[in-house]
This record gives structure tokens, C-alpha cells and sequence, in this order.
């Protein structure tokens, strides 16, 4: 399995009195930092960005594509059968560690079988809002599905880190 990761890459483009490019260079950019974590924070917590269910589950067995627009199946809302109770998401204030140059936050939320019978997730994923837009932004298969019985609560808990 790869690592997953966020890349920025900085290029210096150096170019003479007519135009002529003299020298370039990229750079993978080291220089995430806390505004970077905060920002996304900000972005996460407003409150037109958790208008929608934006931590979901699913039964789906599809491995995840950078293409994907939503789980492959959803597990609807609700205590009818094969649904769970989504419950409400929930933010951790990001955490700074400058000894370590690390940076987190938390996204959770919790689903309860008020269903009946047995529920089986598969996959998980999260939404989040940009202005009038919501984007798919994480898809994850779990490495064994997890089946809830009756009134069993799944946490599920998304850790955004960085490292300087």
C-alpha cells in the first residue's frame, strides 16, 4: 500500500533582459506550516461545510481512484435495514508540536446501528464544501470490512497531519 501524501513543489524561474529563461529549478516544498493547518481547519468548520453528511460510510469493496466522486456504496441515513444513524461531525482544534515540526487536527463522526440487523461498512470517505461546490475529498477501503450489530456505534476519526 502507498503512503498517502500532500505535495507542493516550488519552481524559480530566472530569465535574462529579453525574455530568455536562464535558469529553473523545482523543488519538492518542505514548508507546510501551521497557517497551512489552520486555513484548512477554518475551511472544514464553517458552517455551510457541514450542510451535507460529509464523514460517510459504505459497503462498497472497490479500490479507491483519484478520479472517485463518491463512495461506490453508500450506506444510507437512517434505522431502516442496511442503514445507520449518521451522527454529527465533529473538529478538534489543530494541535501544534514544534519540537517535532507537526501539526493535526481531527474530523469524527459516529454511526449507529438502530437498524435491527447486522451492518457491514466497507469503506469510508468525507465531503467537504467550497463556496456553492461540494467536493469528494477521501476514500478509504478499511483493511477488513467492520460489521455492526444491533445498537454498536462506529467512530470513525480522519487525523490531517503536517510536517515541516
Amino acid at each position: 500500500m502507498s503512503k498517502p501524501n500532500i505535495d507542493a513543489y516550488l519552481t524559480v524561474i530566472v530569465t535574462d533582459k529579453n525574455g530568455k529563461v536562464v535558469l529553473r529549478k523545482r523543488y519538492k516544498s518542505r514548508s507546510f506550516v501551521v497557517g497551512f493547518l489552520n486555513a484548512l481547519y477554518a475551511d472544514f468548520s464553517s458552517a455551510n461545510n457541514f450542510s451535507t453528511p460529509n464523514i460517510v460510510v459504505g459497503s462498497g469493496t472497490v479500490k479507491p481512484s483519484i478520479t472517485d466522486t463518491g463512495l461506490t456504496s453508500q450506506i444510507g441515513n437512517g434505522t431502516g435495514a442496511g442503514q445507520l444513524q449518521y451522527g454529527t461531525d465533529s473538529l478538534t482544534t489543530p494541535v501544534t508540536n514544534v519540537s517535532t515540526n507537526t501539526g493535526s487536527f481531527t474530523w469524527s463522526k459516529s454511526f449507529t446501528n438502530g437498524s435491527g440487523g447486522n451492518v457491514t461498512v466497507s469503506e469510508v470517505g468525507a465531503y467537504a464544501n467550497a463556496s456553492l461546490t461540494t467536493y469528494f475529498i477521501l476514500h478509504d477501503l478499511l483493511p477488513s470490512p467492520i460489521t455492526l450489530s444491533p445498537n454498536q456505534v462506529l467512530t470513525v476519526v480522519y487525523t490531517i497531519t503536517i510536517t515541516t
